[in-house]
């Protein structure tokens, strides 16, 4: 049987993304729990792992619950005297703490400046002669987005795989994230995985799918304009066209994808 979660008084939320796990939560995790179930606390708090909450440069992290407190750096030798000073109601150390509600920005030790899309730059390209071009993320926070929003929006946008007639949007049906690593597009005659989400260094196939470069582009003399996406190894895995720089899924690509960056053709 779970725990009645109507008996918790305190929550504990603590970061298991990547990040975290390679400062040492795991470790803050075994230590909390254990003083809980020690201290016969068990059935009044709860502790929950979370997927990555976005402050890997404050590794490991915690939120607790009620109010809204985030702490940073922790260690097995920091957070039982955290957990106590919460459940006993006694004053917190706000240097321990990243944030807490009513604080007019947070307090971190290891800040880092917002990564941001280069401006366009115009080049060379091996393939697309001279050409405008910027690199945007890869990540699946930024890909499945991507090609949500395009199914949603798909007038003069196409999708272009390797040896492949170009696909118009408006004949993908569904998108399926549902697998570890891989997002299918669904038309009534095929489907289409893309590899858009980390993969093991140690799986060739996977790494050799998988998207690690998205390039957008605008071709100078023929005015295409588009996304190239490559694996680690510069291999075109496939493309997304656009019939103008004045469509509606392009403009979404340079306010949303490239956070701003503006074409400038001038």
């Amino acid at each position: 049987m779970g725990k009645n979660i109507a008996n918790t008084t305190h929550t504990f939320f603590f970061c298991d993304g990547g990040s975290c796990q390679k400062a040492g939560s795991e470790k803050v995790v075994r230590e909390a729990r254990a003083y809980l179930r020690n201290n016969e606390l068990w059935d009044t708090t709860h502790t929950i792992k979370t997927r990555c909450n976005g402050r890997c440069e404050d590794a490991p992290t915690c939120i607790v619950s009620p109010g809204e407190f985030w702490y940073k750096e922790l260690t097995p030798e920091k957070i039982t005297p955290i957990i106590k000073r919460h459940i006993d109601n006694e004053e917190l150390v706000e240097s321990e703490l990243l944030y807490k509600k009513g604080w007019n920005q947070q307090v971190s030790n290891n800040e880092r400046a917002p990564i941001k899309p280069k401006p366009f730059e115009l080049k060379n390209d091996k393939e697309l002669d001279e050409c405008y071009i910027t690199r945007g993320f890869s990540s699946d926070q930024y890909l499945y987005p991507l090609f949500l929003y395009l199914k949603e929006n798909p007038e003069g946008v196409s999708l272009s795989m390797p040896n492949e007639l170009p696909i118009p949007f408006d004949d993908i049906i569904a998108l399926d994230y549902s697998k570890a690593h891989v997002l299918e597009i669904h038309t009534k005659t095929t489907c289409i995985t893309l590899t858009i989400a980390s993969v093991p260094k140690d799986n060739k196939e996977l790494q050799k799918s998988k998207i690690s470069s998205t390039e957008y582009f605008y071709q100078k003399e023929t005015k295409l304009s588009g996304i190239r996406f490559k694996n680690k190894f510069g291999e075109i895995l496939g493309r997304i066209l656009f019939d103008s720089i004045k469509n509606k899924a392009w403009k979404y690509c340079t306010k949303i994808q490239l956070q701003n960056t503006a074409l400038n053709l001038i």
